[in-house]
């Protein structure tokens, strides 16, 4: 009687769906799905995302010089009403005076005297500002006119103010404007004439009579707006811009130089596929070639080859990274052939130590005894059986040669600016980390995404290739 067997159902079919929803479970889906948006894709549509945006990697445009990212608002110090002049502490530095107080010029004093320093301030556990301050009491900017001929003096930013934030002798103004010479003359302005600033301006109400001015001392705070630096210094309140507006054009920000964090980002994930690829390549086929050799010759091959393998694991990597950079020179060779260097030893030893047990097996001894040459025994009969050893050690390896790249990068010994390397573009962030985060964090977080899931990934296929730890 014939038996039937079973077709095999599609796999769009509830039944194959469920099948392959149950063998997807037993992969390692983070970091596979991790490696794929945080390398493959960006190193492989790189040129295309540049042609796209029109954001060249290594030139940028200093007018964007540390544009945020896209979500970010404009930073502002606005005029901050209703402050407690009791209230307030004074730092020097990040620490606090004990004593000190602020007088009605503006000044900080501890004990009558004046304290000298980089002081800054504090209110109600926000940070403030303390600025010396020319008023005009009820004013609006359209009664603003200037005494002087131009270009010698140009109001450039006239602070409309209406909820407080002013004040002159121990009372808080709270309609007018505020004028603050830093912020409002030109280079040309008054100041740099010998003229006042009260005497190169004239400010009247609505009803044409002239507003005397009051010398004051003004209140400001930081604040977070959406806007052009002009919509901004438009405001009511609003001194001055900080740091700019986030922009959609850059979605990640903006480095020092107006380039664009995430288009270099995508050129970095190929520099570093392409250099942990190329060099584990390298160091695995030198040092597991040269591992073979030494374990299954012996004697003084073996010697003179493990004495090579002690003599590079007792260099420091970074040492020879500088000695190899001063001699060859600072370029992408220079550090392909540096992590090559600092990673053949590991798989030398690796497989020394597998042939001296795969040479003692019966199979090696009968084709030894059939005829084979050596190289036949390591090829054939060796290095397969080496082979998933060196597998798990190269994707787990392939995680600190691309955080050895960075780290030498990061240093200056790796690869060369303007080139975008994860590594440098940390360096570059490094001294902006308060002000401009985002210059260093998100190439640090793609290093710190790539690692963990490249050693993830490998010790998977170590329980997938290692027979010791399959389970039964």
């Amino acid at each position: 009687m014939a038996v039937q067997i079973p077709s095999k159902p599609a796999w769009y079919s509830p039944v194959g769906m469920w099948r392959l929803i149950k063998e997807a479970r037993r992969l390692p889906l983070f970091p596979i799905l991790t490696i794929i948006i945080f390398m493959i894709v960006p190193a492989a549509g790189a040129d295309v995302w540049s042609n796209a945006t029109g954001h060249d990697p290594e030139v940028g445009t200093l007018a964007k010089r540390l544009i945020p990212p896209a979500w970010e608002k404009a930073r502002v110090d606005t005029l901050k009403g209703g402050v407690n002049w009791d209230g307030i502490v004074v730092y020097d530095e990040d620490t606090p005076i004990p004593g000190a107080m602020i007088t009605k010029s503006g000044k900080a004093v501890l004990n009558g005297e004046l304290i000298l320093g980089r002081l800054f301030y504090e209110e109600g556990g926000e940070s403030i500002g303390i600025s010396q301050t020319l008023f005009y009491p009820g004013a609006t900017e359209d009664g603003i006119r200037v005494l002087l001929p131009p270009p010698l003096v140009v109001v450039q930013n006239a602070i409309p103010f209406h909820n407080g934030g002013v004040w002159a002798r121990g009372k808080e103004y709270q309609k007018g404007i505020a004028i603050i010479d830093e912020v409002t003359f030109s280079p040309l302005g008054a100041t740099l004439q010998g003229v006042q600033a009260r005497d190169a301006i004239e400010v009247t109400d609505a009803q044409g009579k002239v507003i005397k001015p009051v010398v004051g001392v003004s209140f400001s705070h930081t604040g977070y707006e959406h806007g052009t630096k002009a919509e901004l210094l438009q405001m009511d309140e609003v001194i001055r811009q900080i740091r700019p507006d986030g922009e959609r054009r850059y979605l990640l920000g903006a480095d020092k130089l107006g380039r664009d964090v995430l288009t270099r980002m995508f050129h970095g994930a190929r520099i570093s596929i392409t250099i942990g690829s190329i060099a584990i390549f390298f160091a695995g086929t030198i040092g597991s070639f040269l591992g073979m050799l030494s374990g299954y010759a012996g004697k003084w091959v073996d010697m003179v080859i493990m004495r090579l393998v002690d003599i590079k694991i007792s260099i420091p990597g970074l040492l020879l990274a500088l000695v190899l950079v001063a001699v060859l020179g600072q370029s992408f060779g220079t550090v392909v052939i540096v992590v090559t260097l600092a990673y053949w030893a590991t798989y030398a030893r690796l497989a020394r130590g597998e042939t001296l047990q795969i040479k003692q097996m019966d199979y090696v001894a009968r084709a030894r005894v059939a005829g084979s040459s050596h190289l036949k025994i390591i090829m054939k009969h060796i290095f397969p059986n080496v082979m998933n050893t060196l597998i798990i050690v190269a994707t787990l390896q392939l995680g600190g040669a691309i955080l050895f790249e960075a780290s030498l990068s990061f240093l200056g010994v790796g690869i060369p600016r303007p080139q975008p390397a994860w590594g440098v573009m940390v360096a570059d962030g490094r001294e902006l980390i308060v002000a401009a985060w985002w210059v260093s964090l998100f190439p640090g977080v793609a290093i710190m995404m790539a690692v963990l899931s490249l050693n993830l990934l490998g010790d998977w296929i170590r329980d997938k290739l290692d027979p010791k730890l399959r389970q039964v």
